[in-house]
């Protein structure tokens, strides 16, 4: 690593990032590892209220905006608030998301554009309206794939499409950008404790015990384990790793067993 990247972004003290859907689940215990770290955190979300106290919560040096990031005038609107607010931004972790389930031959299109407007396209405005910070700070953006962008998950036609998008959204902008040194990288989570998560096991869409049995680590991810990656990847650890898609899922899809394990060793 350059002298002068080595004296930027991250190995400088108190860096900033910009967490959209940062009011709760991956967003929101993130931005508490972060904060934990000595970072200080902007925290978008459509629930304004829900980012501002979350903010709040984690200390009065950080910020929470409410936030629509498939709004482009929205995005760019509250960007321009938080360089006005820190100065600078050095990270951009675009966790925002939602999920439908609904057969693909009946899936509405309106909510099928709705994903690919909170997902992608949101990742690309905030990603676009920060660029010039980051350029600056020579610093990093985290997206947000999925085990989806991997293996087709029935019943998720819109969530799988714009997971795997993402893979071809991070690895363009990593070549494009990183000559100005600004780095991209994507996590890829498997099944997480969050309420997105916990509403497919009520809904029967998704059934708990088959997942944790295809899981080699046998259980659920926590907000914090993804955490704790995001906080790898845009920290000085990984200032020279661009362009990768990172599986955080316990082993999931590396594990070809499709028998009926009888004692749980899975053999």
């Amino acid at each position: 690593m350059s002298a002068d990247l080595a004296s930027t972004s991250v190995h400088q003290a108190n860096p900033v990032a910009v967490i959209s859907g940062g009011a709760r689940g991956i967003g929101a215990a993130t931005a508490e590892r972060l904060v934990a770290s000595g970072w200080r955190v902007a925290l978008l979300d459509i629930n304004g209220e829900g980012a501002q106290a979350e903010a709040a919560r984690l200390g009065d040096q950080n910020l929470g905006l409410g936030c629509d990031v498939a709004d482009q005038q929205a995005v760019k609107d509250v960007v321009d608030q938080i360089a006005t607010h820190f100065g600078r931004v050095d990270a951009v972790i675009p966790a925002a998301g939602n999920i439908t389930r609904a057969p693909a031959e009946e899936f509405d299109l309106a909510i099928w554009q709705k994903h690919l407007d909170i997902h992608l396209t949101g990742s690309l405005l905030l990603a676009q309206a920060c660029h010039s910070l980051l350029a600056e700070s020579k610093g990093s953006i985290v997206t947000f794939a999925s085990v989806a962008s991997t293996f087709g998950l029935p019943g998720r036609v819109a969530y799988g499409t714009v997971k795997t998008g993402m893979v071809g959204l991070t690895r363009t902008l990593a070549a494009e950008w990183g000559p100005h040194g600004i780095r991209v990288n994507a996590v890829a989570p498997g099944y997480v404790d969050t309420e997105m998560v916990r509403s497919g096991f009520r809904s029967g869409s998704i059934n708990e015990d088959t997942v944790l049995s295809r899981t080699p680590l046998r259980r659920l991810a926590t907000p914090e384990d993804i955490a704790g990656v995001i906080e790898f990847l845009v920290g000085p650890a990984a200032s020279f790793i661009t362009g990768v898609l990172l599986p955080v899922d316990g082993g999931l899809i590396i594990d070809g067993r499709f028998d009926a394990p009888s004692d749980g060793s899975g053999i």
